[in-house]
């Protein structure tokens, strides 16, 4: 009961409080009002209604406060000053500003720890991945039944396996092979040893042979020493030597590479459009280097030996699918050919085929060719073959080119030289051309030059083959032909016979036109704007032709006689008569004879 009545005064308490909220919810909403009411009378005055009120001394009245005022305007005071306002709503903003700086911030950190998680697993997937970091499982269930096998554990997931009497087996999932009389793998550094009669091979690609041979699973490299034979089961080339290093095709190398660190020897197997195999080119070098059977390098003291060619240079390389080898520093080629024997020097030389046969060669830098008929120089010499004959070499680059023959020295910016019957057959020199011939020393005794100039000059030869036994006859120029500002210098045999000074025959024009009998020179032929003269040697009238021989009866010791040695006494010239010493005198051997207007270069160059 006294629960009860606690719980019922309880409960009138809480109504008479609401009521009591409410009453002043009520009161401040009508003083709040902005309705006009009837003005409350003074205090001590008589209210329409006719009673009297009376102030109140428990509580002042706010609103009368506010009307004593001296503005005496009645208004409503604010809850909160503008100011206040500010203040809240900035501090507000403020708060929500960095809440939401926080919030992004913390997302971010989330996004890019994400991220990195995200990479990490991504690579660490992906090096899972990768077959060269798996090891190497040996499955040799093909050994023969005499094999003998020794298992050793490490720990849980390594282990040594030891085979004896014979060994045959492949990594799991690798397509290759490995035979052996006996063979280790040790399984935590991914190593196999394989020793005796070793064949590694994988099919349609390598085979190699050794005598010892490492295989690393997790680099799938294999190292091979001990007469070592490694071959391309793809071309038919090979490799000899004493120890090779092969790198199998993985998928961060989708190349294979083999090394040969040791001098080897590489024969390099050609095949035609029709795959016909023709004769290997064997190549020697201290070290080689082949990229998946295509591209194949050779480095110091490289020798090539290619049908009738060889080849000697310091490094090389052979490109097997443009067919295209390249030979540098000190190069040089050699054709063996009896019948068209030449030696090509260069410092670079190029050499191109086409279906597996050479039909060009380029030597450059300081380059040479020589044969049994001419020697040529130039800074670049460009060689064309066709069906494994010479027919034409070009000469040029930076400086002159210049054909040296037994006969003539032709020289310009550049040069072309044709062959036929493996003969030299033209020269066509372009380009400040100069031929630089020797006199018949037959006829004419001399150390002088004949000289032809012209913008071109071409000159032919005899390239009739040798008859019968004949194999030594040199190759003969039959005309020399000069274009354009031509001038020709040519020696003339005297009719007093071979020791008397051959004569002059100087000549200018548009086109001169020389021809040759047995090589000595028998016309000389100019075409339009034709000029020249022709100079024959006189006797020196000054030469002391009075010597006496002594007296044969002269005693031994006796003086000598001086009046033989007195000059002669020269009689005054007389009217129409010459002084001989004003006689034009030609001295033998010597350009000197020459008058001044044919040396003048303005008038006669």
């Amino acid at each position: 009961m006294k629960q009860s009545a606690l719980v019922a005064a309880s409960v009138r308490l809480t109504i008479v409080a609401l009521l009591t909220l409410a009453a002043g919810c009520g009161v401040l909403g009508r003083g709040s009002s902005r309705t006009p009411t009837t003005p409350k009378p003074a205090p001590g005055q008589t209210p329409p209604g006719g009673v009297a009120v009376m102030p109140s001394p428990a509580r002042p009245d706010s609103a009368r406060t506010d009307a004593a005022r001296p503005d005496s305007t009645p208004r409503t005071p604010p809850a909160r000053t503008d100011s206040a306002l500010r203040v809240d709503s900035a501090q507000r903003a403020d708060s929500v500003a960095r809440a939401t700086a926080e919030a992004a911030r913390v997302q971010a950190i989330r996004d890019s720890t994400a991220r990195a998680d995200s990479i990490a697993r991504a690579a660490e997937a992906k090096k899972k991945a990768r077959p060269a970091t798996r090891p190497c499982v040996l499955d040799f269930a093909d050994s023969p039944p005499e094999t003998r096998l020794l298992y050793s554990r490490v720990t849980d997931s390594i282990s040594n396996t030891f085979i004896g009497g014979g060994f045959v087996g492949r990594c799991q999932g690798e397509n290759n092979r490995i035979r052996a009389d006996s063979a280790e793998q040790f399984q935590a550094p991914g190593i196999v040893n394989l020793y005796g009669n070793v064949t590694y091979e994988e099919p349609g690609k390598v085979q190699i042979t050794a005598s010892h041979a490492t295989y690393f699973t997790r680099e799938g490299r294999l190292y091979a020493d001990g007469n070592v034979t490694a071959t391309q089961i793809g071309t038919g080339s090979s490799f000899s030597g004493p120890n090779i290093e092969y790198y199998r095709a993985m998928p961060d190398r989708p190349v294979s590479r083999m090394i040969a660190p040791s001098r080897s020897t590489a024969r390099v197997i050609e095949k035609d459009s029709l795959g016909r195999i023709g004769p290997p080119t064997v190549i020697v070098a201290n070290r080689f280097e082949d990229a998946g059977d295509s591209l194949l390098m050779a480095w110091g003291d490289v020798t090539i030996d290619r049908e009738q060619l060889n080849g000697r240079a310091d490094s090389s390389s052979f490109d097997k699918i443009g067919e295209k080898a390249r030979l540098v520093r000190g190069a040089r080629i050699t054709n063996r050919d009896t019948a068209q024997r030449f030696v090509l020097v260069g410092d670079t030389i190029d050499m191109y085929s086409t279906n597996r046969e050479l039909d060009r060669v380029v030597a450059m830098h300081k380059a040479s060719a020589t044969n049994d008929d001419m020697v040529l120089e130039s800074e670049r010499i460009d060689m064309r073959l066709e069906d494994k004959v010479l027919k034409e070499a070009f000469a040029f680059g930076g400086g002159r080119a210049k054909a040296h023959t037994s006969q003539q020295d032709v020289e310009a910016d550049s040069l072309r030289i044709l062959l036929a019957e493996k003969r030299v057959r033209e020269v066509h020199a372009v380009g400040g051309a100069v031929a630089i011939g020797t006199p018949d020393s037959l006829r004419i005794k001399t150390t002088e030059k004949d000289i032809l100039r012209g913008d071109r000059v071409f000159a032919y030869f005899d390239s009739t083959p040798p008859v019968g036994t004949d194999t030594v006859r040199k190759t003969r120029i039959q005309e020399i032909r000069a274009l354009g500002n031509a001038s020709s210098l040519f020696h003339m045999a005297n009719s007093k016979g071979r020791n008397a000074p051959p004569g002059i025959n100087y000549v200018r024009g548009a086109r001169i036109f020389v021809h040759f009998d047995t090589g000595a020179v028998r016309t000389v032929r100019v075409d339009s704007a034709a000029s020249g003269l022709y100079l024959e040697p006189e006797p020196d009238s000054l030469s002391d032709s009075t010597r006496r021989a002594p007296a044969s009866g002269r005693r031994s010791g006796a003086p000598p006689d001086t009046a033989a040695k007195a000059p002669p006494r020269r009689p005054p010239p007389g009217p129409g008569r010459r002084d001989p010493i004003d006689t034009p005198v030609l001295p033998v051997a010597s350009r000197s004879f020459l008058p001044q207007r044919l040396t003048d270069p303005q008038r006669y160059p």
